[in-house]
């Protein structure tokens, strides 16, 4: 009888273990295996990991035996980057350094940013350089006026975790918050953070996922569409993995992209109600952006081009309109921008089947958002006397100079007048301590030395 039982429970696992290995192995998506880091779903918990060691990781060389994904899972977001790559380190996963020690695609981490950047790879800015990607191209077209752009972005976020970005974004206190929302798989993302992580479950408007449009990724040879245009410019598009995003026939489309726009309701109460200026825009496809070029030189679009524009384009229409009619926020087009672009012989995108833009693109992308968030930001402090003040409107204020770049501050009336200072301090200007927080203290003035802290000579 004994004999029997352990013969029972010996055929019992080996057909378990049988059974494991064939679920495995046609359907390994059952057991976890296989599924992009981008995809998997982890738990919240209540251990607290030690901060440096959990921010300091030891980072092995990329391509050694000890060399780990570049992402990182996460109850929250669902996934990060890992941080701390030098902007010249080797290898595929760093080719778009660097990275700080956040995780995001920045040469450092500042205390004050003037403005934040939201957004998902197309963000981030893989075909080039930190400094030429489209937050690095704002920076330089708002000069002066934004000392520091911080990138706050991932690829394969989506507005969901540009949500769960806006408390981090507004604790750097920028004046901006500048979200570009992709609509080549932003949707999709955030129908799969809201109805997979609990901590968005107020996102949702059904019990369970809306059937969502069929898509590959990577995209097959067979589903592209390579075009060559009579100006010598060759581009391939993949109009079938993106329609996965972007089919309207489909109910999990329709509520991706209403949760892109709950997101986008969420983000800007946040903003407004922290003094910042929430500011939008809608990055699409490849293929939207050459839509007008294919149009004009009369090419024969397959069926899958010809459904996926005029499905993206009413679908940029309307989260357009829902992130326009935001109280308080701001929404750019970018759209016909990069598709006048498009009409010309430089490449706005990259190459082959790569959707993301080139320097190019990411410059057109700069050149529409500067004009409207130039204007939120203040100009920078200027030489001379003015009031500190903290944000309590009664604070009358402690007078600072403003002299070789930096902050200095009167040890006494006496060597304020000293230093040939006669005026009505309360006529002075006014700025808070974050007007000035990107300013170095100097140092406190003991003696007088007019001649160095005194007023400058008026201009002939």
């Amino acid at each position: 009888m004994k004999r029997e039982w352990v013969l029972l429970a010996g055929s019992v696992c080996v057909t378990l273990l049988v059974a494991l290995g064939l679920i495995r192995w046609l359907a390994p998506d059952l057991l976890g295996a296989g599924v992009p880091v981008d995809r998997q779903v982890v738990r919240l918990s209540r251990e607290v990991p030690p901060y440096y060691e959990n921010a300091f990781k030891i980072h092995a060389e990329p391509g050694s035996k000890g060399a780990k994904s570049a992402l990182v899972n996460d109850p929250v977001v669902g996934h990060r980057r890992d941080g701390l790559v030098p902007e010249n380190s080797l290898g595929t996963m760093n080719m778009n350094a660097p990275f700080d020690l956040l995780g995001f695609r920045n040469r450092s981490v500042p205390v004050v940013a003037d403005v934040v950047t939201l957004g998902d790879s197309l963000t981030v800015g893989p075909n080039a350089i930190v400094d030429h990607n489209w937050p690095g191209r704002l920076w330089a077209y708002l000069g002066k006026r934004a000392p520091v752009v911080y990138n706050m972005s991932v690829g394969g976020w989506g507005g969901v975790q540009y949500l769960a970005m806006t408390d981090p974004a507004l604790a750097l206190r920028p004046r901006v918050i500048v979200v570009a929302y992709y609509t080549g798989n932003d949707p999709m993302d955030a129908l799969h953070l809201a109805y997979h992580f609990d901590p968005w479950r107020s996102l949702r408007s059904a019990e369970r996922v809306p059937k969502r449009a069929p898509s590959a990724w990577p995209p097959r040879p067979e589903d592209n569409w390579e075009v060559a245009f009579p100006d010598g410019l060759k581009v391939t598009f993949t109009p079938r993995t993106r329609l996965g995003s972007n089919d309207r026939a489909y109910p999990g489309t329709t509520e991706g992209y209403r949760i892109l726009a709950e997101t986008g309701r969420r983000i800007a109460q946040k903003a407004v109600a922290a003094g910042v200026k929430p500011v939008f825009t809608i990055l699409p496809t490849k293929e939207l952006a050459y839509a007008a070029r294919v149009a004009k030189e009369g090419l024969a679009a397959p069926a899958d081009y010809r459904h996926l524009v005029a499905d993206e384009a009413a679908n940029v229409a309307e989260l357009a309109r829902a992130l326009a009619d935001v109280p308080g926020a701001a929404y750019v087009d970018v759209v016909g921008p990069l598709q006048q672009a498009a009409m010309g012989r430089v490449a706005v995108y990259g190459h082959f089947w790569d959707g993301h833009p080139g320097p190019r693109g990411y410059d057109v992308i700069a050149r529409a958002l500067a004009p409207v968030v130039g204007p939120f930001l203040p100009d920078p402090p200027a030489d001379g006397l003015m009031l500190e003040t903290t944000a309590d409107a009664t604070d009358p204020g402690e007078v600072v100079l403003i002299r070789y770049g930096g902050v200095w501050r009167f040890a006494s009336a006496g060597v304020f007048k000293a230093n040939g200072w006669n005026v009505d301090t309360r006529t002075l200007p006014r700025r808070t301590e974050r007007d000035l927080a990107q300013l170095p203290f100097r140092g406190v003035l003991t003696r007088a030395d007019p001649a160095r802290f005194g007023p400058l000579p008026a201009a002939p």
